[in-house]
């Protein structure tokens, strides 16, 4: 395995927004579903030798005190499709 710093035009530490669904438990081993639009932050961005590639692992807040962790690989297609970098839009 080895570490990146970024890969298809994302950083790890980068807020991004969840497009699709996802599942998970927390810390108290309690499943949740967050809808797609959760906001989240990119953990770590790994590359494997196998089938898997490039895994991105995104932690993706609940509520105040619990959160999910999803890990979106290759296999599950275009990174894309599932993440988006979320944009702050400035007022005048």
């Amino acid at each position: 395995m080895q570490r990146l710093a970024e890969a298809s035009g994302f950083k790890v530490g980068q807020q991004v927004t969840v497009l699709i669904e996802t599942m998970g438990a927390d810390h108290e081993d309690i499943e949740h579903t967050m809808p797609a639009g959760s906001a989240g932050i990119i953990d770590s961005i790994d590359r494997y030798d196998n089938d898997q590639g490039i895994v991105f692992t995104v932690v993706i807040r609940v509520d105040a005190e619990r959160c999910i962790v999803n890990a979106f690989d290759e296999l599950d297609g275009d990174i894309n499709t599932m993440i988006a970098a979320q944009t702050t839009k400035e007022t005048t």
